[in-house]
């Protein structure tokens, strides 16, 4: 795996059908209190579907922060890191992540940054004894090597020129794939690209499996054109390949700091708020 220009680790991809911008307003009080209406139900099925979206949504959020910020630490301590580094892969739970830094041959760790709740917290070059990387870790390398090649074997192109990025995240459980998503970058901080984001789950024998897309066109929205005054208070989006809110949606709740309301294929409307998820609305089909 060769290193993404280093510049691709303050950017950010988000994958949605369509959006809109939702501006904050000023709300009358009613003249007296009214009962509100239940909130629409949602399945138990949907539930899990939604709990195992906000998990997946949370470590790529932590794991896109590790790999932005510790590469910022790699750099200051290690000049010619470009004659040194193959790659990396981050690990760990979403409040704790571990990045590693590998060599060219993909076997030992050059450098290795820890992070709690968002923050570095040590950053530290590996000696020339450092070990060989763990069997799990070994996994996520191939894991990655193995997507970025079915991903180029097929006809999916993301949209954008500029070198894709990537977040694998460990098989959540014994058996289970390794998830790769492979996301078209920011062309700048205010400005997100909704289309070109793949997910490409890897098992245990290395074969990769059916490319996921979640959108099917290329959209970029900019935040760059609110009106000065204006204060936003969600980003505002339609998908229709789900009836339900995906990973992406948190994540990019999670890097904008704004709330997401998300219009689904069954036409229903919900509120994501970084890895809160809920159902508030459904319209006609």
């Amino acid at each position: 795996m060769r290193l993404l220009d280093l510049k691709m680790h303050r950017m950010r991809a988000f994958a949605v059908a369509g959006m809109v911008l939702a501006l904050l307003a000023p709300i009358t009080a009613p003249a007296r209190p009214k009962t509100p209406a239940p909130a629409p139900a949602v399945s138990s099925a949907e539930q899990a579907q939604l709990r195992e979206v906000a998990r997946r949504g949370a470590l790529l959020y932590a794991y896109d922060q590790a790999a932005w910020h510790g590469t910022d630490d790699l750099v200051a301590k290690l000049p010619d890191f470009q004659n040194r580094v193959g790659g990396w892969i981050v690990d760990g739970p979403a409040e704790a992540p571990e990045l590693v830094f590998f060599d060219k041959e993909g076997k030992r760790a050059v450098y290795v940054a820890r992070f709690r709740a968002g923050k570095l917290v040590s950053g530290e070059v590996a000696g020339a004894g450092a070990g060989e990387l763990s069997a799990p870790r070994r996994q996520l390398i191939a894991a990655r090597a193995a997507a970025v090649e079915a991903l180029a074997a097929s006809d999916t192109r993301g949209c954008s020129e500029a070198p894709m990025n990537s977040v694998v995240l460990p098989p959540a459980a014994p058996g289970e794939p390794t998830l790769v998503y492979v996301l078209t970058p920011q062309r700048a901080m205010d400005a997100f690209p909704f289309g070109g984001h793949f997910l490409i789950p890897v098992d245990a024998s290395g074969r990769a499996g059916p490319i996921r897309r979640f959108t099917k066109t290329c959209v970029e929205i900019s935040l760059a054109g609110a009106r000065k005054g204006e204060k936003l208070a969600a980003l505002g989006i339609v998908h229709l390949l789900d009836p339900v809110p995906t990973e992406i949606h948190v994540f990019t709740s999670l890097a904008a700091h704004l709330p997401v309301t998300v219009g689904t294929s069954d036409g229903r409307t919900w509120w994501v708020d970084g890895t809160a998820i809920r159902l508030i609305g459904k319209g006609a089909r």
